[in-house]
């Protein structure tokens, strides 16, 4: 089940009231779901069981068998056990309600049935089960992983001297995330433990060309470093056969009648009498090769090196492929921020940049307003009125974008900076709201922090002046209160406004996202998403807890060693 389910799932309903079931089906198929319908508890388990449907809602009360009897017999199936069941009732005993959770159901929803209450408990439900589903997957996968990995142990722990070897090189070859670094480790580890005079990592470039990347070699013996292998030495064929996972061994370059004359006279230039040559593939491609030459003297190469080689090989490229991710990664890490920077820059030139023609139709408009209203018709002081509405409305909303791309590009060093005055300045800004609504903000035992003065004023000032916006019919009251937890300071910011769903909780915090129409609470939905960007500046989070016409308290933290 995926999360879209939560919108277009389909609803198996049953219910031996007609009328109910019109009204239910009314409800869901508006809102987009699929909707299948059982007036007893019979038909019920057969549609359960042939429809599979997301999620059942089910009324208790129905003759013959009832609704607790049906979801017990549907959790008790096998193919209809996990589909959510929600009880439709009009009962409010909790022994009633006890005993449908005890037999599986998942929710009650009361009749009279409500419209927006089924169709929230009705995603909410499905969602979990979404969220269910995906976490049942992941501990499959996660469970085979394990015994995946167990038995790869089980293995290693069965392993010889190679095993021995190869652990204690791979763990020196991946310390480093620098591919540099990977390959110097590599070629002169795996020299020590095959006693070769040369060790070359060979790569591979995308154009069919290749040269020796990094080389552990014997004092006094010529480089390969950078050389290029010419094309009848190191020909197509032979680059598909590596990539194809060959491994060549070579004893005696000068005895063996299968190496070409071309071959031999290359090695010698290098003074190799012996090699041994494995692929070393990244991600399903020849990345390159492990190359170990002797010198000295002809060498017989051994199934235990050709093995211990291709084990390296392996490793390397493990080691390659997370360097190649990391360097990835910072590089879009880079250009995010590059492009974060450049999009705040963006936003502050535009809204700088509409001020001035802004400010003259503002003008303009307001002098039209002045000298002709009344001397027009109603309709005419009327659309006068919208536009001068507008404009305003518009050098508000310019007004508030500059200050939210302003946090993160013209913000003060931070500096110890007193909370309490923080709280009084911005209470000194709202001074005329606060009178005109009777509000009250209380505070008491507010902290010294590391922070940017004007943007703590400003964060404590957005949240004030929120608690007195969203104020109810009593007078608003804010209370701000401090408290250290461990390494941050917790600040609070109460009020007894007409609170928030918690479902958008995470919501207000968006740029030009509003809950309430804008009429009875005006304003442009980038205060909250101000204050959020100022808290994560100073390294800290923020977050509300409210429920509707319960008021709201907004938490955020700020480090109490100034942000690291």
């Amino acid at each position: 089940m995926s999360e879209d389910t939560a919108n277009t799932g389909t609803i198996l309903v049953v219910d031996d009231t007609p009328t109910n079931l019109e009204v239910l089906f009314d409800f869901l198929n508006n809102a987009g779901f699929k909707v299948l319908f059982a007036e007893d508890g019979e038909s019920a388990l057969e549609k359960a069981h042939y429809a599979a449907p997301d999620l059942i809602l089910l009324d208790i009360l129905m003759p013959g068998m009832d609704g607790f009897e049906t979801c017990r017999r549907l959790k008790g199936s096998q193919s209809t056990a996990a589909i959510p069941v929600i009880f439709l009732t009009a009962l409010t005993d909790t022994p009633e309600k006890v005993k449908g959770f005890a037999l599986g159901a998942v929710d009650f929803i009361t009749k009279p049935l409500q419209y927006e209450e089924v169709l929230a408990r009705v995603k909410t439900h499905l969602r979990l089960q979404a969220l269910t589903q995906q976490l049942q997957d992941q501990n499959a996968r996660l469970e085979r992983e394990v015994q995946e990995r167990t038995q790869a142990e089980a293995a290693l722990r069965q392993q010889n001297q190679r095993s021995q070897l190869l652990a204690g090189v791979s763990l020196k070859i991946r310390q480093s995330l620098q591919i540099n670094d990977i390959l110097q480790t590599s070629v002169t580890e795996v020299k020590a433990i095959l006693q070769a005079d040369r060790v070359l990592i060979y790569r591979l470039w995308p154009d069919g060309t290749g040269s020796g990347v990094a080389e552990a070699v014997q004092p006094g013996l010529p480089e390969v470093m950078g050389v290029v292998f010419p094309q009848e030495v190191f020909p197509p064929e032979s680059r598909e056969q590596y990539r194809q996972g060959r491994v060549r061994m070579l004893a005696d370059a000068n005895r063996d009648q299968q190496v070409a004359a071309c071959l031999v006279d290359f090695l010698r230039q290098f003074w190799v009498q012996a090699k041994l040559v494995v692929p070393i593939i990244t991600q399903g491609d020849l990345w390159g090769l492990l190359i170990a030459h002797q010198c000295s003297a002809p060498r017989h190469w051994t199934t235990f090196e050709s093995e211990l080689l291709q084990q390296l090989a392996n490793q390397m490229a493990i080691a390659l492929t997370q360097a190649q991710l990391l360097e990835q990664e910072v590089l879009q890490r880079q250009e995010l921020a590059r492009s974060n920077d450049e999009l705040q820059k963006f936003a502050y030139v535009a809204s700088h940049d509409l001020q001035e023609p802004l400010r003259m139709v503002t003008s303009y408009l307001q002098l039209l307003e002045r000298r002709y209203k009344g001397q027009l018709d109603a309709d005419a002081d009327d659309f006068i009125q919208f536009a001068v509405d507008g404009a305003l409305r518009m050098r508000t909303l310019i007004n508030d974008l500059l200050t939210y791309s302003r946090v993160g590009t013209q913000g003060r060093a931070f500096e110890p900076t007193s909370s309490t005055q923080a709280v009084e300045r911005a209470i000194a800004n709202l001074k005329v709201a606060i009178e005109e609504s009777e509000a009250t903000v209380t505070y008491h035992g507010l902290p010294q922090v590391q922070a940017d003065p004007t943007q703590l004023t400003q964060l404590f000032q957005n949240l004030i002046s929120n608690g007195i916006k969203f104020r109810s019919e009593a007078p608003a009251r804010v209370a701000i209160e401090a408290s250290q937890k461990e390494d941050v300071w917790l600040f609070s910011v109460q009020d007894n406004g007409i609170g928030i769903d918690p479902q958008y909780a995470d919501q207000i915090f968006v740029i030009f996202q509003r809950l309430n129409n804008r009429i009875a609470y005006p304003g442009t939905g980038i205060g909250l998403a101000v204050c959020k960007k100022i808290v994560e500046r100073h390294g800290g989070k923020i977050w509300v807890q409210s429920k509707p016409n319960q008021g709201s308290t907004f938490y955020f933290t700020i480090p109490a060693g100034g942000m690291s």
